[in-house]
C-alpha cells in the first residue's frame, strides 16, 4: 500500500520536506554502500579462488614440495579471513565518503530531488520489515552489516528489495 501524497509536491502525506529528503539520501548511500560491499565481496571471493588454482598450478609444475604448498595455501587462507574484517572498514570508509559527497552536493541535488520519482524509493524500504532499521535511517555498522548477509545469505525478500531498489536508482533523474 503506497502512502498518500500531497498533491502540492509529490512528497508523501505526513512528511516535511527535509526528512523527505534525509530519507531518500539515506536510501540512496545505504543500497549504495551495500551494493558496493557485495561486489567487493564477490570480486575477493573469485579473486582469491583464481589465486589459489593459480598457485597450485605454478607449484605443480615446478615440482614444489608438499609442505610448501600447503604453507602457501594457508597464507592464502590467513589473506581471505581477513578479507571480511576489511570489508568492513571499507564499508565504513565508504558511508563516510558518499556522505560527505551528498552533503557537498546537497544545493544542487535538491533541485532533482523534488522529482516525485524519488519517493518512491522510500516506499520501498517501507514495504520491507527485516528487524533492521529502515534502509532510510542513517544505519550504523551493525545495521549495515546486517543487510549485508541478508543478502549475503540470499534472503529473498531482501534480495527482491534490493532488486526493485536498483531498477529505481536506475530511473532516477541525473543532476
Amino acid at each position: 500500500m503506497q502512502k498518500k501524497m500531497n498533491s502540492k509536491n509529490s512528497i508523501p502525506a505526513g512528511i516535511n520536506n527535509h526528512e523527505r529528503e534525509t530519507k531518500i539520501l539515506n536510501v540512496i548511500c545505504n543500497t549504495s554502500i551495500l551494493f558496493m560491499s557485495i561486489m567487493t565481496e564477490a570480486f575477493t571471493d573469485v579473486f582469491t579462488k583464481l589465486s589459489k588454482e593459480m598457485i597450485t598450478a605454478i607449484t605443480t609444475g615446478i615440482d614444489t614440495p608438499a609442505d610448501t604448498i600447503k604453507e602457501v595455501h594457508g597464507e592464502t587462507e590467513k589473506i581471505q579471513n581477513e578479507f571480511p574484517k576489511q570489508i568492513r572498514e571499507q564499508l565504513l570508509a565508504m558511508k563516510t565518503d558518499i556522505i560527505k559527497q551528498m552533503r557537498e552536493k546537497k544545493d544542487k541535488l535538491a533541485s532533482i530531488i523534488t522529482d516525485g520519482r524519488f519517493d518512491e524509493g522510500i516506499s520501498i524500504v517501507e514495504r520491507y520489515n527485516f528487524n533492521l532499521p529502515k534502509l532510510s535511517c542513517d544505519l550504523d555498522e551493525r545495521s549495515l552489516l546486517g543487510y549485508l548477509t541478508l543478502l549475503q545469505d540470499n534472503n529473498e525478500q531482501c534480495t527482491k528489495m534490493f532488486q526493485e531498489l536498483l531498477k529505481w536508482m536506475k530511473d532516477l533523474p541525473q543532476p
